[in-house]
């Protein structure tokens, strides 16, 4: 196997184009980690309004039932 870059300070800085490289990189991984996380996080949020919701309609079922 042949390596590109025969130091990990080579590695980094990339000939100059390390700046540009590692930024996207890191964007990126930012973008993918939000992506993720975020669902996670607002599933908790989620679950608790589909409950009030259900609770709700099962209120309104026997204020009907009670009406007729």
């Amino acid at each position: 196997m042949i390596f590109q870059f025969e130091s990990l300070n080579q590695f980094v800085t990339m000939d100059g184009h390390g700046i540009y490289v590692w930024t996207a990189v890191i964007v990126s991984v930012l973008f993918l980690a939000v992506l993720v996380i975020n669902p996670l996080l607002r599933q908790k949020d989620v679950k608790v309004e589909i409950a009030k919701d259900q609770l709700r309609e099962k209120q309104r079922q026997v204020s009907n039932r009670e009406k007729t």
